[in-house]
């Protein structure tokens, strides 16, 4: 019998319906700036790479050629790039309530954290996680749940909170016609993935913008813990993956040793990635 799991949660309100339909404009810019001399001359300054394979997960829907850019330039400054290799990051069939994104999340993670195992067994070093939108809801919970397999995750404005902080929440559910309401959410189940499956170990940088279109920033952040932290970011929602504001940052994120970390700082920025982000 279904219950009701929303009672007395709270959430920030999701972004607007005219930020959704600016998502396109808006990442369709971001795209063009990764061809701008000034942003090429700059993303090459970024620190080179340790060779430590990094992971890419895709968001709700999209593949490994969705964050095919982001997977070329981590493999210029020298790391071993990874697609996730699991193909289109979808639930088979129709999907009415939260309990069955949820199984879907788990089984995902388990074929995930095999992908990582496989990766460990042949390096004989931990994999960095990139998840893009419901790919760093994956990532925050192998942070938690397998960090015998993680050094770090980077998460891309991922609806890691409740999930009514999105403005495709309603989308979602009339999209797949479902007649479960909205009280009867399993909202509960879902916010206890956030930061309640064990002691992190993991270092885990949040990057989350006022300006997307899809997930409030309280559905992005993790606040409380002393091994998050979070970034803001002047990115479109669909454009996280092809931001280089958002390149920049991950590459800065990446070199950092988890035994040597250094949080990150606007002020030691260079000039141009400073303007972007005040």
């Amino acid at each position: 019998m279904l219950e009701n799991n929303t009672k007395n949660l709270t959430y920030s309100e999701p972004p607007s319906t005219s930020q959704l339909f600016l998502e396109f404009p808006k990442a369709s810019f971001e795209l063009m700036q990764l061809r701008n001399k000034a942003w090429k001359r700059t993303l090459h300054k970024a620190h080179p790479g340790d060779g430590h394979s990094v992971m890419t997960i895709p968001g709700f829907g999209g593949g490994d050629g969705s964050m095919l850019f982001l997977r070329r330039y981590l493999g210029q400054l020298g790391y071993c790039s990874e697609p996730w290799g699991l193909g289109t990051n979808l639930p088979k069939g129709r999907v009415t309530d939260m309990d069955q994104i949820i199984d879907y999340c788990r089984d995902t993670e388990a074929a995930i954290a095999q992908n990582c195992e496989s990766i460990v067994q042949r390096t004989g070093e931990k994999v960095s996680l990139i998840g893009w939108s419901l790919g760093g809801v994956f990532a925050n919970v192998l942070a938690q749940t397998r960090p015998d397999l993680i050094r770090q995750i980077i998460t891309l404005g991922a609806p890691i909170g409740d999930p009514r902080g999105t403005s495709t929440w309603d989308l979602l559910r009339k999209m797949s016609r479902s007649d479960v309401p909205e009280n009867m959410q399993n909202v509960s189940e879902w916010l206890k993935r956030k930061d309640g499956l064990g002691e992190r170990e993991v270092r885990t940088s949040v990057l989350y913008s006022t300006s997307d279109g899809a997930v409030s920033k309280g559905s992005a952040v993790i606040d409380g813990h002393h091994l998050v932290e979070n970034i803001k970011v002047k990115s479109s929602h669909m454009g996280f993956a092809h931001n280089p504001l958002v390149y920049w940052v991950i590459a800065d994120r990446l070199s950092q040793h988890p035994a040597a970390w250094e949080a990150f700082e606007v002020g030691r920025q260079p000039r141009l990635i400073q303007k972007k982000l005040r």
